[in-house]
């Protein structure tokens, strides 16, 4: 997103860091408002992980109407911006979640992805950076994930590697790192390695547009047109309407 890629899979992402809760905080208002902005921040998140956004923006707009530096709120609406494709608004609730609460790591690595996304990739990578040396972060590979596909996209693939790798080191059946990692072993014409990534996301279950268009170029990259041809067949039933199919249509009828 991902991502970036950082579309597509990459807001899945961003609703990941954001769903992986925020605990420790709190705002120091009235008793009553602040337990008001607390539970409407925390129904707007599950709103939010149900899908239901129309909802969880209005428990999040009423938690801010209780507490407007509320940090979970903020982050909430950010990631309901996000999915908008209002990048502007995002990062203005992103930001003021961090002014309220700087050392979270759920929020640097929201900000980062968001920031990467835009192209500012040096503020992006000083909020990893941040979240990453977080002892008490929890979900660390999530910051070095977004760290490695925001060195991919500045053409560093040394250093995006290491993340990525880093990231499976703290959770090996990550999906999104090893799509990740499929996606660069591709790009430095590594496809073994891709196949191998690849295989590692199949025996999980896991299934994408994305992941079956490498599929199919990493297989013809290799001479297996058999396993390149189900690949395909795969991403022709299963997605016809994503981008990832119509970049197949186009390579067929290139002749790759």
């Amino acid at each position: 997103m991902i991502v970036v890629r950082l579309g597509g899979l990459a807001a899945t992402l961003l609703a990941t860091v954001l769903l992986a809760g925020c605990a420790g905080m709190e705002r120091q208002v009235g008793e009553d408002q602040a337990e008001a902005a607390e539970i409407n921040a925390e129904l707007g998140i599950g709103y939010l992980r149900e899908g239901e956004f129309e909802q969880a923006e209005r428990n999040l707009r009423r938690a801010l109407d209780y507490d407007p530096n509320h940090p979970l709120a903020h982050l909430g609406m950010g990631a309901v911006y996000e999915r908008r494709g209002a990048l502007g608004r995002a990062e203005e609730h992103y930001r003021k979640a961090l002014d309220a609460d700087p050392d979270n790591p759920h929020v640097q690595t929201s900000l980062g992805a968001l920031l990467c996304a835009r192209e500012e990739h040096d503020d992006a990578q000083a909020l990893f950076l941040r979240a990453i040396d977080n002892p008490d972060y929890d979900q660390r590979e999530i910051a070095l994930m977004n760290s490695g596909v925001c060195f991919a996209d500045v053409g560093d693939a040394a250093r995006a590697e290491e993340q990525l790798r880093a990231a499976l080191e703290l959770r090996p059946r990550y999906p999104r790192a090893l799509l990740e990692m499929a996606t660069l072993s591709y790009a430095e014409g590594r496809p073994m390695q891709t196949r191998a990534f690849l295989s590692r996301l199949e025996t999980q279950g896991f299934e994408n547009a994305e992941m079956l268009l490498l599929c199919y170029q990493s297989e013809m990259a290799l001479g297996n047109r058999g396993a390149a041809r189900e690949c395909a067949q795969r991403l022709r039933q299963n997605y016809p309407d994503s981008r990832e199919f119509a970049r197949l249509e186009r390579l067929e009828h290139e002749g790759g």
